[in-house]
């Protein structure tokens, strides 16, 4: 709940990029969930991919702009310029910690949450196999090392490098994998060639009953048991939470950058049922996408 104090004396403005449809709704969400959780008025920006950072600042100065939450990519260059300015908040985009003072929701998907929806989904397995950039997915890594074990489960974690690295250690892990005590996850990662690898990868779990599951929405067609993908109403809540904390913080201190915590389940039927899975009907009913429709 939004103290009357912050609802009264602060002035939220939230910036987002002006970009086509369908991806301007996913904005909108957002915003709506925002709006809905702060109960007060809020300024809006959608930005143009020419716009002037000086214009920009005047208006949020003129506006008495005490907090800004910032989204998409546009909006995380404009958190990086403005945050010693303005209270600032991050989210709507795939973002490290990678030493940059920032507060804020990475689309990333927290690691706990995969976890438990594998011992949900598929009991029997055992072992989780994951390649990934140390750059761009070390900091994923280290909380899912964390968060791993309470779930019985065993994280094979092989960092890679470069592409042809990554292409190696999957051809090396594949031939390795055992049906139904394996899984792969799947990360939005440079490390996953989409022409060539991921096909490799669901051809060989298609054939030999390996369970994959991705953080890629768009890998659900091709054939990954599911995928979590954000929930950007409840996400928008979630960053006015963090914007009323950041107006709390009376030292300005950020509160670093969290894996996202708001999510759906977007699932492959035609692939469980391959794999020989039984789900129940609550599960079908807490889906958010089922594949192929329904």
């Amino acid at each position: 709940m939004v103290s009357a104090a912050f609802a009264s004396l602060s002035s939220v403005a939230v910036i987002y990029p002006e970009i086509r449809e369908p991806y301007r709704s996913i904005f909108l969400d957002i915003i709506r969930g925002i709006k809905n959780e702060l109960k007060t008025p809020i300024k809006s920006y959608a930005l143009e991919k020419n716009y002037s950072i000086e214009m920009l600042k005047e208006k949020l100065e003129k506006e008495e702009i005490n907090v800004i939450i910032a989204l998409g990519g546009r909006g995380l260059l404009i958190a990086r310029e403005l945050q010693s300015l303005f209270r600032v908040v991050v989210g709507a985009v795939l973002v490290a910690p990678d030493g940059t003072e920032l507060t804020g929701l990475s689309l990333a998907p927290d690691p706990q949450i995969f976890f438990q929806r594998v011992k949900e989904f598929t009991p029997d397995v055992q072992r989780i196999t994951v390649i990934y950039s140390q750059e761009h997915n070390g900091w994923l890594i280290k909380r899912a090392e964390q968060t791993i074990r309470q779930y019985e489960l065993e994280l094979n974690a092989l960092p890679a490098k470069s592409l042809r690295e990554a292409a190696s250690l999957y051809r090396d892990v594949l031939n390795k994998l055992k049906s139904g005590t394996d899984a792969i996850w799947l990360l939005q990662d440079k490390t996953l060639d989409e022409q060539t690898i991921l096909p490799l990868i669901l051809q060989e779990a298609w054939e030999r009953n390996l369970v994959v599951f991705s953080s890629n929405l768009s890998h659900l067609k091709r054939g990954v048991l599911f995928a979590l993908y954000p929930d950007n109403e409840n996400m928008g809540r979630s960053l006015a939470e963090l914007a009323l904390k950041q107006m709390q913080n009376s030292e300005n201190i950020p509160l670093g950058i969290k894996p996202l915590h708001n999510l759906l389940v977007a699932f492959n039927i035609r692939t469980a049922e391959h794999l020989g899975l039984k789900l129940t009907s609550q599960m079908k009913r807490e889906f958010g996408l089922i594949f192929p429709l329904q």
